[in-house]
């Protein structure tokens, strides 16, 4: 059986945060990378806590060109929050970036429990 070919080529900073965010199973966390959703692809996602990571791309305060408000509301509808990092500031500092997604993750488990 043949592989598919990659939707687009992996960055650096993909490989990058797609090996720290597998390592995050030791708490629980269970990422996917490039998933399918109806005609898009999202970078990363955890299911369980309904958590879309979207990898923008452009300078920060830059009005960003690969926000699309359809997928953003299907996405709401079925309860996923979505995290947007820019890649440069993904990619100039990581450490800060998961930081970011664990807050996150940690403000949706707590919300969840209650």
């Amino acid at each position: 059986m043949q592989r598919k070919r990659p939707l687009r080529p992996r960055s650096t900073l993909d490989a990058l945060l797609w090996a720290r965010l597998r390592t995050m199973r030791d708490q629980g966390w269970h990422f996917r990378r490039a998933v399918p959703f109806r005609t898009f692809i999202l970078d990363f996602v955890e299911h369980e806590a309904r958590l879309v990571i979207d990898l923008l791309e452009g300078e920060p305060g830059q009005k960003s060109t690969s926000a699309r408000p359809v997928r953003d509301r299907l996405l709401a509808e079925q309860g996923y929050v979505i995290l947007r990092l820019w890649r440069v500031e993904a990619a100039r500092d990581l450490h800060s970036a998961l930081h970011k997604i664990l807050e996150t993750l940690d403000t949706l488990s707590s919300a969840e429990s209650h």
